[in-house]
This record gives C-alpha cells, structure tokens and sequence, in this order.
C-alpha cells in the first residue's frame, strides 16, 4: 500500500469510529446493565479488618505466615523458619535496610544460628545467592484482596533474594498492609521516584503452561512465608 493509501485508509477509519462514538452516545443500556460507578473509599481501611483480610488469603494462596508482636517475636519466627529449611546459607537484602524497616538487626539473628549471610548487592554474579537455601527481604506493600506481597528493587534491595532460593521470607510491616494494587499504586509518586521493578507475589512460583502439567518452582521459589510485624 501506498503512503497516500494508507493515509486514506486510516481517515476512513477514524470517520467510521467517529460516526460509532456518536450513535452511542446517549444510546439505553441493555436490560440489567448498570453504569460504571467510580469507586470511592470515604471512611480509612480498619487495619484489623485489612490484616485479617490478608491473612485469610495468604492462607488460600499457600502461603505460610506468622504475625509478630515484638521483635522478639518476629526473630523467634525467622529463626524456627529457618531452621524448618535446613538452610545453611540465607540470601537477604542489605542490613541497614531490613533494619530500618523492622526496627531490628535482622541479618545478626541469623548469623547467630551460625549460618552464612549473603548480601548480593553491588556483586554480580552472586553465585552465593544461588546456593542459599532462604532468601530474605522485606516488603513494598502486603495487599489484602488478594494475599499478595509487594516487593520492590533498588539499593540494597536485589531482586535475586526474592526470587532465585527456593524459599522466600518476606517481614511486612503492618502499617504496609493495603486493601489492593490500586491503593499501592496510590502511594507512588513518579516525582519521587519509581522502583526499578515491581514484584507483586502471590504465593509460591509455579506454572502448567506446558502441556498442562503443574510445576511448582519453576521460576521462583517453592515455598514463601510471611512475617507480619505487627509494631511497625
């Protein structure tokens, strides 16, 4: 086709596409069709509510969980999954990081089970990552319509913790916990800034896309345990 011929054909288009919005426009909805309503949230989410929301569907996801109280009981909860793993090695984002956001030197908890750390920021390859039983991160966001865990990438956050050991512990700070993805996409700010990828997990990692077999673990762990930290 020619360059004016295509330029004619794509005005055709848009004048047919026109003269459709028009007759549209105005026109009855089908019997029992409603119009879309915006929804609106007038009154804040009750955090109780979202937590047990989330809760609740982690467990459907299969997702492991344990909501912490204190610090003490969030490392009791980290150790005891640890131990569940038989991990000799533990993949986690950077101290500092996982500290400030759980109010706790999470990284010396397990190196005083005598286990070996990995912190694969700045190192690539991490061939250490790939040999850790656990990896260990924190969390964006928890989203309670759905039992999903936001984790984002940046300094000190690598994507490889969450997704290359074969079991993920994710800590989740109450506060975090939100009603969905759209509330999450609320809270960010292109002004500010935006993560450089964007995980939004919902249980463990499996697949049946080939020939409809079901394979667990076939892009990402086999297992994920959340830990909500319920003071933050």
């Amino acid at each position: 086709m020619k360059p004016f011929e295509k330029a004619a054909a794509n005005d055709a288009r848009l004048a047919m596409l026109s003269r459709l919005e028009k007759a549209l426009m105005g026109a009855p909805l089908p019997p029992g069709k409603k119009p879309v309503q915006t929804v609106t949230r007038a009154d804040p989410p009750d955090g109780d509510a979202l937590l047990a929301t989330f809760l609740g569907n982690l467990d459907m996801a299969g997702v492991t969980h344990h909501t912490a109280a204190t610090p003490d009981e969030a490392a009791k909860a980290i150790r005891a999954y640890v131990r569940a793993r038989e991990a000799q090695r533990v993949a986690a984002w950077d101290g500092d990081v996982l500290e400030g956001m759980a109010g706790f030197d999470v990284l010396e908890v397990v190196r005083d089970m005598g286990l070996e750390v990995v912190t694969p920021h700045g190192v690539r390859p991490c061939p250490g990552v790939a040999l850790s039983e656990v990896g260990i991160t924190g969390a964006a966001a928890g989203l309670a319509a759905t039992g999903t865990v936001v984790v984002t990438s940046g300094p000190g956050m690598p994507r490889s913790v969450s997704i290359v050991p074969p079991a993920h512990l994710a800590l989740v700070p109450q506060s975090r916990i939100l009603p969905d993805l759209a509330a999450y996409f609320a809270t960010l700010s292109p002004a500010a800034g935006l993560p450089s990828a964007i995980h939004a997990i919902s249980g463990a990692s499996s697949t049946g896309d080939i020939e409809f077999v079901y394979v667990r673990g076939a892009h990402g762990p086999v297992a994920v345990q959340v830990v909500v930290l319920g003071w933050r």
